[in-house]
C-alpha cells in the first residue's frame, strides 16, 4: 500500500511515513502539485494509493462522490506544524491502522488520540 501526502501537509511527512516502513510520496513527488482534489483522488485510484490530507474537503468528496472507491486519511490538526502531523501518523502507526486492510476504500478521520473509520455504504 502506498501513501500519497496531500499538499495541505508538509512534504516532509512523506519521509516520516517512509521511516515507519511504508511506501509514501508527496504530491510534489508525484507531479501533482497544484492539482485539484479530484485529480489527486483519480491519481490515487489509478495507483492504489491512500491519500493523507489535512483538507476536510476530501472527506466530503469521499462521502458524496467516491464512497468506497478511494482510501483517505484526514488528519484533524489544531496546528499544521510538521510535529503535529507526525504525532497523528505515529498514533495511527502504533494502533496498526496504516497496515490494516480495513482502511482500503475507507475514510479515516484521526486526531493524535482517537480515530474514526467510515466504510463504504452500498
Amino acid at each position: 500500500m502506498q501513501f500519497l501526502i496531500d499538499e495541505s501537509l508538509s512534504p516532509q511527512l512523506a519521509t516520516f511515513v517512509k521511516g515507519l516502513g511504508y511506501d509514501a510520496l508527496s504530491v510534489r513527488e508525484a507531479s501533482l502539485k497544484g492539482c485539484s482534489d479530484i485529480q489527486i483522488i483519480e491519481w490515487a485510484q489509478k495507483n492504489n494509493s491512500v491519500i493523507i490530507t489535512g483538507d476536510l474537503d476530501f472527506g466530503e468528496l469521499w462521502y458524496w462522490h467516491y464512497n468506497g472507491t478511494v482510501s483517505i486519511i484526514v488528519l484533524r490538526l489544531k496546528s499544521y506544524k510538521t510535529e503535529a502531523q507526525e504525532k497523528i501518523i505515529e498514533f495511527l502507526h502504533m494502533n496498526k491502522m496504516l497496515a490494516e486492510e480495513k482502511i482500503k476504500n475507507a475514510l479515516i478521520m484521526s486526531t493524535g488520540r482517537k480515530y474514526r473509520i467510515r466504510t463504504a455504504t452500498k
